[in-house]
């Protein structure tokens, strides 16, 4: 499977890993290609596909926007996805490496609703912020 990474990556019939991967808008879309690529081999539901992919994708975008300032060229994430058949569970976990930055309050605007999506879209989520970045655990039960 081919992406549009910088960073390492690892495929096996258990999950996907992704290490070091450039945050940025283009990185991340290569990622979400992939995640879909491989959810495709699972046989999924479309809607757990689709849900899955789109958290993914959401976790990612905030990482990008908020972990890092826009000049950082040493910004990364990582991104790994498992699935365990056995327990029909997947889990999707986004790290990135920066520091947590609330954004500017805007009555008027519709952004920041990006982690009620994601709550709306798995099982369970965990927001994990911490001295060495912030990781969104997501799971779903299949």
């Amino acid at each position: 499977m081919q992406t549009h990474t910088d960073g390492s990556a690892s495929f096996t019939s258990g999950g996907i890993f992704f290490r070091g991967v450039r945050a940025d808008a283009t990185q991340i879309a290569g990622l979400r290609q992939a995640v879909r690529q491989w959810l495709g081999t699972l046989h999924l539901e479309p809607d757990h596909e689709h849900d899955v992919v789109l958290a993914s994708y959401e976790a990612l975008a905030n990482a990008v926007e908020h972990a890092y300032s826009a000049d950082d060229e040493m910004a990364t994430v990582d991104l790994e996805v498992t699935f365990r058949p056995q327990e029909r569970h997947l889990e999707v976990t986004v790290a990135d490496h920066g520091r947590w930055r609330d954004m500017i309050h805007d009555p008027n605007a519709s952004r920041g609703h990006g982690l009620a999506l994601i709550r709306k879209l798995t099982t369970e989520m965990v927001v994990t912020p911490g001295s060495d970045g912030t990781h969104v655990a997501m799971r779903w039960a299949l």
